[in-house]
């Protein structure tokens, strides 16, 4: 049933990840090589944002460098928020959130990507807006017809 779905069902565990310092054509190459619209942004090892294709496409409609423009400029960074924290620099949710509950925050938020966090606020994966669609309908196929 769609309402025992939780979002750890959906989530990309292995995303690709992009260094802050790197420029926006690196991003380019590493989302087409990927064949995703998200990167998962890192200083060393650490997660602390996401950039989208959107974002890059931000970037070319107003002629940036793209071998001369950082990461930083476009990203969106993640302030993960943690009991004595209330920053939501992004959107993200807890990976035992429900799936329809993820679904209404990425459509009123108008975002296809959500960062997933685990029980200790630490980053989990990233999931899309395609990833939780394709769950919802892999658990429909999977329920018999009444």
């Amino acid at each position: 049933m769609a309402d025992s779905l939780k979002v750890k069902q959906a989530i990309r565990r292995k995303f690709p990840v992009i260094d802050i310092d790197d420029n926006l054509q690196s991003a380019i190459q590493r989302m087409a090589e990927a064949n995703v619209s998200v990167l998962a942004v890192t200083v060393g090892e650490e997660l602390i944002g996401v950039i989208t294709v959107s974002d890059i496409m931000h970037g070319l409609a107003n002629d940036y460098d793209l071998d001369n423009t950082r990461i930083s400029t476009f990203m969106t960074r993640c302030e993960f928020h943690t009991d004595s924290s209330t920053k939501h620099s992004c959107i993200q949710l807890d990976e035992d959130q429900d799936a329809i509950a993820a679904i209404k925050v990425m459509y009123e938020a108008g975002v296809n990507h959500l960062l997933v966090t685990g029980a200790r606020n630490e980053p989990k994966g990233i999931v899309s807006s395609l990833e939780l669609v394709a769950l919802m309908a892999s658990a429909r196929r999977e329920t018999p017809a009444c």
